[in-house]
C-alpha cells in the first residue's frame, strides 16, 4: 500500500464515524500502533493504513447498509478541519472545488476528483487513486463519498444544493433502502453506472459563498501548505520502513535494529521520527505481517504452518494468537469467509 501520510488532524472525525460502528476504540488504536496524544494535530501524522484499517473496521462492525449514506448526510464543511474552512472561505463554489482538488491530501489522498462542464451541467466524479485500501472498495464507502459531497455542498451554500443526478458503482438496493437515497438526494439516481459522481447546473458554481472571507483564506492556505509540507516529509520515513518490512519478510528477524541500520540510522533515531509522525516501529510491522496474512490466506492451498514461518512466528500457535489479535477473529475463520476456490 502507498506510503501516503494524513494528519492526526483528521482523526476526530475518523473517531465519529468509528464510534457509531460502536467499535472498541482503545483497542482499535492500541492494535494500530496510534498514540491518543496525536489526535486532533496537524504536526502528526497517520499512515494510509492506518486509515484504511480504521475505516474497514468501521465499516465492517456496521452492520447497516446504509451505514455510509447515514454518516456521509450527516457531514458539514466544519468536519473536515481545515480543508473544510479552506473551501468555506472561498468566494463560490466552484473557488471552493478549486480548493478541494488542490488540497484534497489533507484529507483524502486516497481519492481522485473529476470535474467536467458540458451544455450547462457540472459533473463531479470521484474515483479512487489507491485500489489496494480495502474500505474504498465498498457500497458504504461509495455512499459515504457521494453524500458527504452533496452535505458538504449544502452546508458551504448554506442552502439547497439542486442536484440533476447521482451515479452509484454499486447495483441498486432493494426497495425499502431506495427511499432512503431518495429523500436524501432528492433527484435522479443511477446504480451500477461505472462512476461514482453528482451531477447539478454548470450555474451553481459560480454562487457566492455566505462566508466568503477573502484575506483569511489566504491566511489558512499558508497553514495548508504548511501541513502539506509536512506530509511530504512525513511520508518519508515511515514509507521507506514499511517498503524494508515488507522486503526483509521470511529472510530472517526483522528488528529495529535491523531495519535502522538498513536505513543508516541509529533505532534510537529511527523510533524518534516514527514517534513524531504518530506510529511506532512495532505497529508497522504487525501492519505489514497483517496485510501479508490476509492476502496469503485468500489462496485455498495456502500453507498456515508455512505462513507462520514466513512471518516470523516460531510456531503456529503464536501465529493464531497474533492473527486474532490484528483481525478480530481465527485464522481459520477468515479463510472461510474470505479465500477464494
Amino acid at each position: 500500500m502507498t506510503t501516503t501520510m494524513l494528519p492526526a488532524s483528521i482523526l476526530p472525525g475518523l473517531l465519529e464515524v468509528s464510534l457509531r460502528s460502536q467499535q472498541d476504540i482503545p483497542a482499535l488504536f492500541e492494535r494500530l500502533g496510534i498514540d491518543v496524544d496525536i489526535v486532533g494535530r496537524s504536526d502528526r501524522f497517520i499512515s494510509l493504513s492506518q486509515l484504511d484499517e480504521l475505516l474497514f473496521s468501521a465499516f465492517m462492525e456496521s452492520g447497516d447498509p446504509l451505514f455510509g449514506l447515514r454518516v456521509g448526510a450527516d457531514n458539514h464543511y466544519g468536519n473536515l478541519d481545515l480543508l473544510g474552512n479552506l473551501m468555506a472561505t472561498a468566494e463560490t463554489l466552484g473557488a471552493g472545488l478549486n480548493t478541494l482538488f488542490q488540497y484534497k491530501d489533507l484529507l483524502v489522498p486516497y481519492l481522485e476528483f473529476n470535474l467536467d462542464i458540458d451544455a450547462g451541467r457540472a459533473r463531479l466524479a470521484v474515483e479512487t487513486g489507491s485500489p489496494e485500501m480495502r474500505f474504498t472498495g465498498s457500497r458504504i464507502h461509495n455512499d459515504l463519498v457521494l453524500a458527504t459531497m452533496v452535505a458538504i455542498g449544502r452546508s458551504l451554500l448554506a442552502s439547497d444544493m439542486p442536484l440533476e443526478q447521482v451515479l452509484f458503482l454499486h447495483p441498486q438496493p432493494d426497495v425499502d433502502e431506495l427511499a432512503c437515497y431518495r429523500e436524501f438526494f432528492q433527484c435522479a439516481l443511477q446504480f451500477s453506472a461505472g462512476v461514482n459522481a453528482i451531477v447539478f447546473p454548470e450555474s451553481v458554481l459560480h454562487a457566492p459563498l455566505p462566508r466568503a472571507f477573502p484575506k483569511y483564506n489566504e491566511r489558512l492556505k499558508r497553514s495548508a501548505d504548511q501541513v502539506m509540507s509536512g506530509l511530504s516529509r512525513a511520508g518519508g520515513v515511515t514509507g521507506k520502513v514499511l517498503l524494508r518490512i515488507q522486503g526483509m519478510l521470511g529472510v530472517g528477524d526483522i528488528t529495529i535494529e535491523t531495519v535502522a541500520a538498513s536505513l543508516a540510522m541509529s533505532p534510537r533515531t529511527l523510533q524518534r521520527r516514527l514517534q513524531e509522525e504518530g506510529t511506532r516501529f512495532a505497529a508497522l510491522r504487525d501492519q505489514v505481517k497483517h496485510r501479508h496474512a490476509c492476502e496469503a490466506m485468500v489462496s485455498r492451498d495456502c500453507d498456515l504452518s508455512a505462513l507462520a514461518q514466513q512471518l516470523g512466528f516460531s510456531d503456529i500457535a503464536n501465529f493464531y494468537h497474533a492473527f486474532k489479535r490484528w483481525q478480530g477473529c481465527a485464522p481459520g475463520e477468515y479463510r472461510r469467509q474470505h479465500s477464494k476456490p
